[in-house]
């Protein structure tokens, strides 16, 4: 008669959740770089995998930590799954946040010299405008973020301006990026916000308007 198998060791009962850990917080870690460094969007696909897998990376934190004090399999892991559902989706939503707020930050930092740029010229700021592309802060910024040629206009009257481009969102209605000279800062809403819309209309009522091309 063979011997009985041997039980894992204590060890073997950490492979299996370390590993899962380890991949979800990989996949999370790689969606946060992705979207910190990305043009600024009003909501964007990257938030899948946040939500997908922040909850398995607090599942899998309990479960290690459970095996690894007591030897034994996670108990209750039902009840575990329930609480680090909602958990999961909070720190997924933190993440989320600060994730775009880098993007923000990331872009009116590069984009500096591109207002100051129009500001300076606001006798004639398109040319001006069209040259601030190749700016190497801007430049460069936009190659990073894998968006070389935004689509973007500029509205002014030789006193003030309003700087814009097209951004990205979740669904295919887009959102709106754009620099108020008068606010002397940037503003991003979704295409549907009917309100931020027509605040961003009324911004630029009677302004000459000159598209933006920073292609060759």
């Amino acid at each position: 008669m063979p011997p009985p198998a041997e039980a894992p060791g204590p060890r073997s009962r950490l492979i299996i959740p370390a590993g899962l850990l380890l991949a979800y917080a990989a996949v999370v870690a790689w969606a946060f770089v992705k979207q910190a460094t990305a043009w600024p969007s009003a909501g964007s696909w990257t938030f899948l995998p946040f939500v997908l897998f922040c909850p398995g990376i607090l599942f899998q934190a309990v479960n290690l930590v459970f095996r690894w004090r007591t030897g034994r399999a996670l108990t209750r892991g039902a009840l575990v799954r329930l609480a680090t559902i909602p958990a999961g989706l909070l720190l997924a939503s933190a993440l989320l946040g600060w994730a775009g707020n880098r993007a923000f930050d990331g872009f009116t930092r590069a984009y500096a010299p591109f207002v100051a740029e129009i500001g300076a010229h606001l006798s004639d700021p398109c040319p001006a405008a069209t040259r601030a592309f190749t700016l190497p802060a801007v430049a460069a910024y936009n190659r990073r973020a894998g968006h070389e040629w935004p689509r973007g206009k500029l509205s002014h009257d030789g006193k003030r301006f309003v700087l814009s481009f097209a951004a990205a969102s979740v669904d295919i209605d887009g959102s709106t990026l754009f620099f108020d000279s008068n606010a002397k800062a940037w503003a991003l809403f979704h295409n549907d916000d009917t309100e931020k819309a027509a605040a961003y209309d009324h911004a630029v009522e009677g302004l000459t308007l000159c598209p933006l091309h920073p292609g060759p």
